[in-house]
C-alpha cells in the first residue's frame, strides 16, 4: 500500500506541472494587456510609467520564462500577491478554504448519505409506488442544474417563505455562533446535496438490485439471518464499490457548483474568489487557485482507489 501511495503520488507531479503549464497558456491567449489588472481604470498612465511597471512585475519576460519563475517561487511556498488587491494570494486562499471546505463537506454528507439510504429502501422496495416517487425525484434532480436549484431555492425558501437568509456567512450585527452559522448553511448545501442525492440514489439502487441476487445473499437468508443483518453486512458492503467510483468524481463538480451557490448566496468561499479573480482577470490569484483545485482533485482521486481496499478485500495494491 505505501509502495502505491509513493508511486501515485510520483504521477501526480508531472500531472499538476501540466495542469498549471494548460492554464498560464490559456491566461496567455485571453485579450489584453495583464497590466491592466494592476493599474486602475479611472487612472489611466503614461505608456512610460506603464513600461517601468511592467518591468517591474516581470511582465516584459518571454512568457515561458514568467511560468517558470512562478512554477520556482510556488515549490518554495510564495503564490505571490494578488494584481487587485495587497492580499497575498496564499492569504486569500487560506480565508476562503474554511467556508467552502464547511459548505462542500455539509453537501457531501447530505448527498451521499441521504443518497445511500434513499437507494437502498428504493432497491428492497423495487417496483413499488416509493421505488416510483424515489426514481422520478432522482431524474429530477440529475437534471436541474445546481444554478437553477440555487435560484428556485432561494426565492421560495428565504425570499417568499422567509426560513432561511438569502445569504451570508453570518448575521450582520450579531455575534457569531453555531445556530447562526448553521442557519445560512442548510439551505445552500442542501442546494447542493440534492444533485448528489440523486446520483448516489441510483447507483445504489442499480448496485443493490445485483447484489441482492447473488447466490452468497440467498444463501445469508436461507441460514436465518436478520435481513438488516443480511442487507447491511452481506449486501450493502459489496455494493459500495460501484458507488464508491462515482462519489469520488463529485468533487471537480462540486467545486464547479461551488462558484454559482457562492455568487448566489454571497458565500465567502473559493468558488465566488475565484469568480472574483475570473472577472478581474486577477492572474496570480487564478494561478494559485488552480494549483490548490489541482492538487484537492488528485487527492481526492487517490482517496477513491484507497477506499477500494478497504471495502472489497479481495482488492490489493501491490
Amino acid at each position: 500500500m505505501g509502495q502505491y501511495i509513493q508511486r501515485r503520488l510520483a504521477l501526480s507531479l508531472p500531472i499538476l506541472v501540466v495542469i498549471t503549464a494548460l492554464i498560464f497558456t490559456l491566461l496567455q491567449l485571453t485579450p489584453g494587456d495583464p497590466l491592466d489588472s494592476y493599474i486602475p481604470p479611472d487612472q489611466p498612465l503614461p505608456e512610460a510609467q506603464r513600461e517601468v511597471i511592467r518591468r517591474e512585475l516581470g511582465l516584459d519576460q518571454p512568457a515561458v520564462i514568467r511560468y517558470f519563475f512562478w512554477l520556482r517561487e510556488t515549490a518554495q511556498g510564495n503564490l505571490g500577491f494578488r494584481a487587485t488587491t495587497p492580499e497575498s494570494v496564499l492569504g486569500a486562499i487560506q480565508r476562503s478554504l474554511g467556508p467552502t471546505l464547511l459548505l462542500m463537506g455539509t453537501a457531501m454528507v447530505i448527498g451521499i448519505g441521504a443518497g445511500l439510504a434513499l437507494g437502498v429502501v428504493a432497491a428492497l422496495k423495487q417496483y413499488s409506488w416509493l421505488d416510483t416517487v424515489l426514481t422520478v425525484v432522482a431524474f429530477l434532480g440529475v437534471s436541474m442544474p445546481v444554478y437553477l436549484a440555487g435560484l428556485i431555492g432561494l426565492y421560495f425558501f428565504a425570499m417568499r417563505l422567509g426560513w432561511f437568509p438569502a445569504g451570508g456567512f453570518t448575521t450582520p450585527g450579531q455575534p457569531a455562533n453555531l445556530g447562526d452559522r448553521l442557519h445560512h448553511l442548510i439551505l445552500p448545501a442542501s442546494i447542493i446535496g440534492l444533485n448528489y442525492v440523486a446520483s448516489t440514489m441510483r447507483y445504489t439502487r442499480s448496485a443493490m438490485l445485483d447484489v441482492l441476487g447473488q447466490d452468497y445473499v440467498r444463501t445469508a437468508r436461507a441460514k436465518g439471518l436478520f435481513e438488516a443483518v443480511v442487507v447491511r453486512r452481506h449486501a450493502l458492503r459489496n455494493a459500495l464499490l460501484p458507488v464508491v467510483t462515482i462519489v469520488g468524481t463529485y468533487l471537480p463538480a462540486l467545486l464547479g457548483g461551488a462558484v454559482f451557490i457562492e455568487s448566489i448566496f454571497s458565500w465567502p468561499g473559493m468558488g465566488r474568489l475565484y469568480l472574483d479573480g475570473v472577472e478581474s482577470r486577477d492572474y496570480p490569484l487564478i494561478m494559485g487557485l488552480t494549483l490548490v483545485l489541482a492538487v484537492a482533485i488528485l487527492v481526492a482521486n487517490l482517496l477513491t482507489d484507497l477506499a477500494y481496499a478497504l471495502i472489497d478485500p479481495r482488492i490489493r495494491y501491490g
